[in-house]
């Protein structure tokens, strides 16, 4: 996928997600969401850059909490040991994403998890 192909989800994904009330499965708007489930398990990078290109168009704080709740927290739960050094450099370097990383339900490992705690209160 292109940075363009990125930047068209993360918009249509935060533009879904503002309407979220009102769509489902069915709704046209529904592909960003659907996307995140369709590659989660065979291209989490995918997922990861797009949750990245979701942040850096600083959506609304109902759209940042599907997005912590939703594909954040699904990376974590399925690939926390393949992304967990990332995670903690993006804490690192942002307040946004340590933001966002607060809004993840407990998952993963219990090893995992503890990283991700403490990622959420890293200082720049």
């Amino acid at each position: 996928m292109t940075e363009q192909d990125f930047h068209a989800w993360a918009t249509a994904y935060i533009e879904a997600q503002s309407q979220a009330d009102h769509i489902n499965e069915k709704h046209p708007m529904w592909w960003p969401i659907g996307k995140f489930f369709d590659l989660q398990r065979e291209h989490p990078e995918d997922c990861w850059r797009a949750i990245l290109a979701v942040l850096d168009l600083q959506p609304s704080e109902k759209v940042l909490g599907m997005l912590a709740a939703g594909p954040l927290e699904d990376l974590i739960e399925d690939h926390g040991e393949q992304f967990i050094e990332r995670i903690e450099i993006e804490a690192r370097r942002r307040s946004d994403f340590r933001s966002l990383l607060r809004g993840v339900w407990k998952s993963s490992t219990l090893e995992i998890w503890a990283r991700v705690e403490r990622a959420c209160e890293a200082a720049t």
